[in-house]
């Protein structure tokens, strides 16, 4: 469709051409994009797609992080309740050098450990929980490789684990 179209007089007398119709942009009749048009949207959708990568990444990392933190936490409470229902000693145990934590009921009988996923850092030492619901209180420590952490702490009195981010 041309952009001007020719008439066959004009008001003045004189023949020429008139406007047909408004294009945008440079745009001639032809439809579709350029190659150039093509290559910019491929770049940027490129570059969406790179950084909703890195950013996931970094997000399943955190959420890692954060879930084992929890697990210590519901271990130690598991380990006290287990105390005050079934009337015995139990032992939150600590390997700090193979980075393992597990609980010890006595009379040889301990639970399955759980390791703590490389990069990460398990400081503490060994929590006993009594029947009475008190404990040996006691600071547990998990830290990522870029030093933040969580500090679960519990109290001797009450036996109840609390925590908190560093």
């Amino acid at each position: 469709m041309p952009l001007l179209e020719e008439t066959s007089e004009r008001k003045d007398g004189r023949r020429g051409f008139t406007p047909f119709s408004v294009r945008t942009a440079g745009r001639t009749s032809e439809t579709g994009f350029t190659f150039f048009e093509l290559i910019v949207v491929l770049f940027i959708a490129g570059l969406v797609v790179s950084v909703a990568i890195v950013a996931t990444g970094r997000m399943h990392d955190r959420a890692v992080f954060n879930e084992e933190a929890r697990r210590i936490f519901q271990t130690l409470r598991h380990a006290r309740e287990i105390a005050l229902f079934e009337r015995r000693d139990v032992t939150f145990r600590i390997d700090e050098e193979e980075k393992r934590y597990w609980l010890d009921y006595g009379n040889e009988k301990a639970s399955d450990g759980r390791s703590v996923p490389g990069g990460f850092r398990l400081i503490g030492k060994d929590i006993f929980f009594f029947p009475k619901g008190n404990s040996s209180g006691g600071l547990v420590k998990i830290e990522n490789e870029k030093g933040q952490g969580y500090a679960i702490k519990v109290d001797p009195v009450l036996g109840s684990p609390s925590i908190r981010r560093f």
